[in-house]
């Protein structure tokens, strides 16, 4: 079984749509995941794998293998530990955790709950002195990057998530968008 199947399983159907879906009408998600379906691992059989070294280098940063936990929101829909959890599992595996704007959890409490590298995905917003104030929370809670995003600063319309009738739950908030200690 893999992580969708139990996501699925084990999820609320709204929540679980919600994480797997995407904005509009999936188009990109399907042209995404098509393409991907052309790749297939092969194992290797009696091949010494003992003295792999997967590790990279990113930003200065070494890190164990070359992958990062991208920039996603509301993470506490889906674990009370929300964006924190997902900074300790990452360090844990020995990579780089990227908090998104639209996270559930501040900028410090992210911070306090991992000491592995992170880095905070900021939006060229309209409101420049909130930036500032992003970059400055993200300099005192020694980040160790900013990702610069350039996309859309918003959600998007995700036509799936209206069908099933997923809205994020005030009580979670946007902590990290708009909860400025």
């Amino acid at each position: 079984m893999d992580f969708r199947d139990l996501a699925e399983k084990r999820l609320p159907a709204p929540m679980f749509h919600y994480i797997d879906g995407a904005a509009e009408d999936e188009w990109t998600y399907r042209q995404n995941t098509s393409a991907f379906e052309q790749f297939e691992l092969v194992p290797r059989f009696l091949v010494d794998v003992d003295k792999i070294d997967t590790s990279t280098t990113v930003l200065g940063q070494k890190i164990d293998w070359p992958f990062i936990c991208s920039p996603t929101g509301y993470h506490r829909l889906f674990h009370p530990d929300g964006e924190g959890g997902a900074a300790r599992a990452a360090a844990r595996t020995g990579t780089i955790f990227c908090l998104s704007t639209i996270s559930t959890t501040l900028i410090e409490d992210v911070a306090k709950a991992s000491d592995g590298p992170k880095v905070f995905q900021i939006y060229v917003l309209k409101d420049r002195s909130l930036s500032q104030e992003y970059i400055q929370r993200c300099k005192d809670a020694n980040y160790d990057a900013l990702c610069l995003t350039v996309d859309v600063p918003s959600n998007g319309r995700r036509e799936r998530d209206l069908v099933t009738g997923m809205t994020v739950p005030p009580k979670l908030g946007l902590s990290g968008y708009m909860n400025i200690p």
